[in-house]
């Protein structure tokens, strides 16, 4: 059973390696993890299922996981958050939005909730929130999306924004959005695309280095914890399955983001030279390093 999809239910996968730890999670590590993926819906997983209680995850997501981040990147990232919002404003009906953020972090996405006078709600395992997402009118949860009772068709705005990647039960997610979301409601779904050039580009420089048996494919065990990765197909698999409607979709990068360092730190120059390319290349193919959808119920 441990090798089941967490998608499709199928058993039958093939292994792209083995996954790396860090300092944290070695110590939890009780098994002889693979990252495999699945034959038939393409989605990557880790086998055996990981069994990892919620203390363990809650060391792994500590304040430590977000990093620091210079002016410049904070407020790139207000500006793109905010055009997300708008975009999903344009399919969005009445004045009195209801809005809830999965996995809310540091809670930037409730303090854009509240600059727009929307009843927000945000939940999450740990209470990671800055200072300035504590001090709205909104409606904070420490504990497990899945385990929540929220009225069914409540909410008209729900944001997944790397969010699917760290969950072993995806499925279920996406279900309980279908029951909580509104007809005529949007959910934001952000993940990464596990197939991008920048993956495959980093197999190839693995294997120049004799490191093979490592998988580029998600990081289960290191920063990021990504535990389930995405391709189009995969994500358009579940989708389908579960009724749900895929409204607007866009692969991208950032593909500026060598200029959140300065030109005396190393991330600036790695950035020019070696992912700035990677990305334009990757963009241009469809194998950029980011996938994000709004998705809402099906009418018919």
């Amino acid at each position: 059973m441990n090798s089941i999809c967490p998608l499709c239910d199928s058993s039958k996968n093939k292994s792209v390696g083995r996954p790396k730890t860090n300092s944290i999670s070695k110590n939890f590590i009780d098994n002889d993890y693979k990252v495999v993926q699945c034959l038939n819906c393409d989605v990557y997983y880790v086998s055996p299922r990981i069994s990892f209680s919620e203390e363990q995850w809650s060391k792994l997501y500590n304040n430590e996981y977000f990093s620091s981040q210079s002016d410049w990147l904070i407020k790139k990232r207000a500006e793109e958050l905010s055009q997300r919002f708008d975009k999903a404003s344009k399919y969005l009906k009445g004045d009195q939005i209801s809005f809830l953020d999965v996995g809310c972090g540091e809670g930037k996405s409730l303090i854009e909730g509240f600059k727009r006078d929307w009843e927000v709600t945000g939940i999450d395992i740990v209470d990671n929130r800055i200072e300035a997402a504590k001090t709205g009118n909104g409606n904070f949860i420490v504990g497990n999306f899945i385990d929540q009772k929220f009225p069914k068709n409540h909410f008209d705005f729900i944001y997944l924004d790397s969010v699917l990647e760290h969950v072993l039960n995806p499925k279920e997610y996406l279900l309980k959005i279908k029951e909580i979301l509104k007809i005529g409601g949007v959910c934001y779904i952000g993940v990464p695309n596990e197939d991008s050039l920048f993956n495959i580009i980093r197999k190839i420089v693995f294997t120049l280095l004799g490191r093979n048996d490592f998988s580029v494919k998600i990081k289960p065990f290191d920063n990021p914890y990504h535990i389930i990765g995405f391709n189009e197909k995969s994500l358009k698999y579940i989708l389908n399955e579960l009724d749900l409607e895929i409204v607007y979709l866009r692969n991208f990068g950032r593909k500026f983001d060598f200029l959140s360092h300065t030109p005396n730190q190393r991330g600036y120059w790695i950035g020019l030279f070696f992912l700035l390319p990677i990305e334009f290349i990757g963009n241009m193919f469809n194998k950029d390093v980011y996938y994000e959808l709004l998705i809402s119920k099906k009418t018919n």
